[in-house]
């Protein structure tokens, strides 16, 4: 089984399943026969309603016959899935679906602690795929409750600070990135769209293959060059065997100080031991993060083995 975790919730899935979808707050996981799994997610203040949650994905699929689940058409290992959520929190309602010959089993979930409203399902194409489904339903998991969120996505996994929100992301071919945001104020979800006006970026990229990269020119230079967030030229580097640091001000000015607008950088990019990449996570903006807190972050990210990926 593989974790994946995205923006604030995750699941294991069975080996040759893969992302072929991927929204802010929505995935597609599929194997090489087409879609196996969807899921779609929000966060959603006061009450919250099964009925209504379900309407929206018949809205959605307007030739599909949707309709709650029956105990009795239920399999025995999707109830014990819906049982072992209901341990960590996640309230559900299961659903059935049919549309075009297709069938399909699924739950609207629900964490009254943090809000979260989701959407689960899984294409069924034989008896077969039922205990499987069961099994990847059972490990879904809100991770919106602790101090750092983790997010795991093609052969790579870091945590983030609880108060950054996601902001743009790009998976390419050699060049992967994840971008986080944190407004200046330290509370997210406010009038301000994320990325927007004093705050913080956290950038984690991932390039490859790193001695291509590399090959005539050194860590620093290239780092200088390609990276979104690269070091000035104001802003010294230190360099060490596979890895480079740099923090500092990437632009200041007596105003600025004053107006408390200067915009400070700090950033790390290594090679690791294994993978022929090269890692980079960097923090730009108004309100700096602790050296510590950088340190923590960067100590996260991590290529993950291909066994596991």
């Amino acid at each position: 089984m593989a974790d994946f975790a995205w923006n604030g919730i995750g699941l294991a899935a069975p080996p040759g399943w893969e992302p072929s979808a991927i929204e802010r707050d929505g995935l597609v996981l599929a194997d090489a026969l087409g879609p196996v799994c969807e899921l779609k997610w929000n966060r959603v203040q006061g009450t919250f309603s099964f009925d209504k949650h379900l309407r929206k994905l018949t809205k959605g699929n307007r030739d599909a016959v949707v309709s709650e689940a029956d105990p009795a058409e239920t399999p025995a290992a999707w109830s014990g899935a819906v049982d072992r959520l209901a341990e960590s929190g996640l309230r559900a309602k299961s659903f059935l679906w049919r549309a075009d010959g297709s069938r399909g089993l699924g739950a609207a979930l629900h964490h009254p602690g943090t809000g979260l409203a989701c959407l689960i399902q899984f294409f069924i194409r034989t008896e077969a795929d039922e205990p499987r489904a069961a099994e990847v339903l059972a490990t879904l998991r809100d991770f919106t409750g602790g101090k750092t969120v983790p997010w795991a996505m093609f052969g790579l996994a870091a945590r983030v600070p609880a108060d950054f929100v996601l902001d743009t992301f790009s998976f390419r071919p050699g060049h992967y990135r994840v971008a986080w945001w944190r407004p200046a104020s330290g509370k997210p979800g406010g009038r301000v769209p994320a990325g927007k006006g004093p705050g913080t970026h956290l950038d984690f990229e991932r390039f490859a293959p790193a001695s291509v990269l590399l090959k005539g020119t050194t860590l620093e230079a290239w780092c200088r060059e390609r990276l979104a967030h690269a070091p000035p030229k104001s802003v010294a580097v230190d360099n060490g065997p596979g890895r480079v640091d740099w923090r500092g001000a990437a632009k200041t000015s007596l105003l600025r100080k004053a107006l408390r607008r200067e915009i400070k950088t700090c950033g790390r990019a290594w090679t690791p031991d294994a993978g022929n990449a090269v890692l980079a996570v960097t923090a730009e903006g108004t309100a700096p993060l602790a050296e510590s807190t950088f340190n923590d972050i960067c100590g996260s990210f991590t290529l993950v083995p291909e066994e596991t990926a």
